[in-house]
């Protein structure tokens, strides 16, 4: 006991250290840190970024989660959260890395700009258990660290989602507490499941098996690393009614932007 509180006052000691740090730990005895948070938002569309989409309810629906989970997730980062994962503890089904989508659309139309405009609740839930993750093996193009929208290589351990689109948590390592604790620094989608494929790592890294997956970083406040650890995330995009009144979380407004061009328009005469 006295142990552990020592290791928790190094916690708020680290030096450099500006966020207050969460910290949770779980024994054998106790269930695994479940983390959970959501957050609103006010999708703008114009009639124009619509086309880019065979069906404009589909492309609501996805520019509405992509918006949310950025936001969700920069809250969940500010929380700098440690978490001591566990295995098995949590029953299967429970935090499989479901997506769903609740509420019925129903857009209204700015009567200045004629922008389709509506209000999403995106919720987002995970645990910090083995059994519901897994880790990266390895980066595209043999780099040894990510960021934003890079591609990486993972397994997972033994929960596979049903279906995609599917999320995942993404905790490193944090060697200055010791082996068992992970910071959670970013989120990733689950790009393509490889479910014929199993691999297994070295003895040497632990030699854990799973099925290969390759995942895409949404959002991450620190590098990526293989050896990091991933936990599958429960999604769920729900559409506000207009007259919604949110009173916990203001809504923040999402303009979707034409596509960028790389196209450079050169000098009509060479000086």
């Amino acid at each position: 006991m006295r142990a552990l509180l020592v290791l928790l006052s190094a916690v708020f000691m680290l030096s450099g250290c500006t966020k207050e740090v969460k910290l949770v730990s779980a024994s054998a005895a106790q269930e695994p840190l479940r983390v959970e948070e959501e957050a609103t938002v006010e999708l703008r569309l114009s009639e124009m970024e619509l086309t880019k989409y065979v069906d404009a309810d589909t492309g609501i629906w996805t520019e509405a989660r992509n918006a949310g989970l950025i936001k969700v997730f920069n809250k969940i980062l500010n929380k700098n959260i440690v978490i001591v994962p566990v295995a098995g503890m949590t029953p299967l089904g429970q935090m499989d890395g479901e997506y769903s989508q609740s509420g019925l659309l129903n857009t209204q139309g700015d009567p200045e700009t004629g922008d389709l405009v509506q209000n999403f609740l995106v919720s987002t839930s995970f645990v910090g258990d083995l059994a519901l993750g897994g880790q990266i093996i390895s980066l595209e193009e043999d780099r040894y660290i990510a960021g934003m929208h890079d591609v990486l290589y993972a397994m997972l351990y033994q929960t596979v989602p049903e279906t995609l689109p599917s999320y995942v948590a993404i905790a490193e390592p944090v060697g200055e507490l010791g082996s068992s604790f992970y910071r959670v620094i970013g989120m990733a989608e689950i790009k393509q499941l490889m479910q014929d494929n199993t691999v297994a790592l070295p003895k040497e890294q632990g030699g854990a098996t799973g099925i290969l997956c390759n995942l895409e970083i949404v959002v991450s406040d620190r590098e990526v690393e293989a050896g990091d650890r991933i936990f599958l995330m429960n999604v769920d995009v729900a559409a506000l009614d207009p007259d919604a009144v949110i009173a916990q979380d203001e809504p923040d407004t999402v303009v979707v932007l034409p596509p960028h061009s790389d196209t450079v328009s050169e000098p009509s005469e060479q000086k």
